[in-house]
C-alpha cells in the first residue's frame, strides 16, 4: 500500500492495486484503502497476475479473475482462478507484494540472493537485474512493519527517480 500511495503522490498518472481476494480479506487497514481510493488509486479485487509480458521492458500483464472458495480445513476463503477469464492490460511497471518468503517464480528470475536466502539488493533497492527492485522481508530488510513500510517508500522513490531520468 505504501508503494502504491507513494508512487501516486510522486506523480504517476495511474496506479492500480491487483489483489486476488476480496477487499474484506485485504490485510491493509480499511483507512489506508479508503485514503488510497481518495487519492485516485484503483483496486482490482479478485484478479490475479498470470504473466508479465514484454521484450525489453514490461509492456503488459495477463490477469485472470478469481472466485473465493471455502476449502475443507481452511478458515479463510481461498482464491481460485476462473477458467477462461484471462485478459491483458497495458502497464509500464509492476510492483509485487510477495510477503516474507522468496516465491518459486522469483527464483526462476535468476536473481542473486544473500546468505539468508533473501533477494540481494543495492542501496537503491535494485536486485542483480537493475530493472527489478525488492524491499521489505523479501530483501531481508529488518522484519518489522515500520521497516517494511520505510523500505517500500524508499523503493518507490528510487523507481520513480529511475523512470524520470529515462525520459
Amino acid at each position: 500500500m505504501d508503494c502504491a500511495r507513494t508512487i501516486k503522490k510522486m506523480g504517476a498518472k495511474e496506479v492500480k492495486v491487483i489483489y486476488r481476494r476480496a477487499r474484506e480479506q485485504m490485510p491493509a487497514e480499511d483507512k489506508e484503502v479508503e485514503e488510497a481510493m481518495k487519492e485516485g488509486i484503483e483496486f482490482l479485487f479478485q484478479n490475479n497476475i498470470v504473466k508479465i509480458l514484454g521484450k525489453e521492458k514490461v509492456e503488459k500483464v495477463e490477469l485472470i479473475q478469481t472466485e473465493l472458495v471455502k476449502k475443507e480445513g481452511d478458515t479463510r476463503l481461498v482464491p481460485v482462478n476462473i477458467e477462461d477469464s484471462n485478459y491483458e492490460w497495458k502497464v509500464d511497471y509492476v510492483i509485487m507484494a510477495l510477503g516474507s518468503k522468496v516465491e518459486p517464480f522469483v527464483e526462476k528470475l535468476g536473481l542473486n540472493t544473500n546468505r539468508w536466502g533473501n533477494v540481494a539488493i543495492n542501496e537503491k533497492y535494485q536486485t542483480s537485474n537493475p530493472k527489478i527492485y525488492a524491499c521489505g522481508d523479501l530483501a531481508g530488510v529488518k522484519s518489522t512493519v515500520a521497516w517494511a513500510s520505510y523500505s517500500g517508500r524508499e523503493t518507490a522513490k528510487n523507481i520513480v527517480e529511475s523512470f524520470m531520468t529515462k525520459e
